[in-house]
């Protein structure tokens, strides 16, 4: 009987990899969400990397950002489909503290990496936190030209509705167009006009070969199949 179990859990992890998590559908109303929560991006669709993501983010509630990098890094590096958590393991190194200075500058510098390229696969929720970032003058990522810029790009992605992500302040674009003149401005408008999404090269692993008719999965005993439920 144990054979069996284990034989038939081998079968069900080799089909889950075929499984998907449904996005909302164009036009779909945002989420429903309890009282003071923030909306969560949906996991990515790609094999394993939904539960790794889910795993994550479990990590990173109970044990913090340091102790959740690593596993956002695996999953961010598999590129297109991923942006959720390139945007999340980005947001995490904005605020991880180093051993030392150098180390500390590091993070900093590959949180902007991640979550700029989130932002430019068009992903919401990055392109509101370089926002965010770049429009404050006390953050090391103060840009306001670049801010401008990611505002309109942000005011005109409709994910950011679909998800229910929260709208910028009024006052932003506004201030940030007299803080830096209507040169910079203009300059500013005609690159959130001519955006165009960028997405990292999606990771395609090794093909399985096709098992021949009769061969045996490995660990399955003779005359065991994968059967529905």
């Amino acid at each position: 009987m144990k054979k069996i179990s284990i034989a038939f859990a081998a079968c069900m992890t080799m089909s889950a990899a075929a499984l998907a998590q449904p996005e909302p559908p164009p036009g779909a109303p945002p989420l429903a969400l309890p009282e003071g929560a923030e909306p969560q991006e949906p996991a990515v669709h790609q094999d394993s990397a939904g539960r790794l993501t889910a795993f994550a983010r479990k990590v990173r509630a109970e044990k913090g950002c340091a102790a959740a990098a690593p596993a956002f890094r695996v999953i961010a590096g598999m590129g297109e489909g991923n942006e959720a958590a390139q945007h999340e393991l980005g947001e995490c190194l904005l605020d991880i503290e180093g051993a030392n200075a150098t180390e500390t500058a590091l993070f900093r510098q590959e949180g902007v990496f991640w979550l700029t390229r989130a932002a430019y696969a068009g992903n919401a929720r990055a392109q509101r936190r370089l926002v965010t970032e770049m429009a404050a003058p006390s953050s090391a990522l103060h840009d306001p030209k670049a801010a401008l810029q990611w505002a309109l790009v942000y005011a005109k992605n409709p994910t950011s509705d679909l998800y229910g992500y929260k709208t910028l302040p009024p006052t932003l674009v506004p201030g940030l167009e007299k803080e830096i003149g209507p040169e910079k401005s203009a300059q500013a408008r005609a690159l959130a006009q001519a955006f165009a999404p960028v997405t990292l090269a999606k990771f395609e692993g090794p093909k399985r070969e096709r098992q021949k008719s009769g061969e045996r999965s490995p660990g399955a005993e003779p005359g065991t199949r994968c059967r529905p439920g």
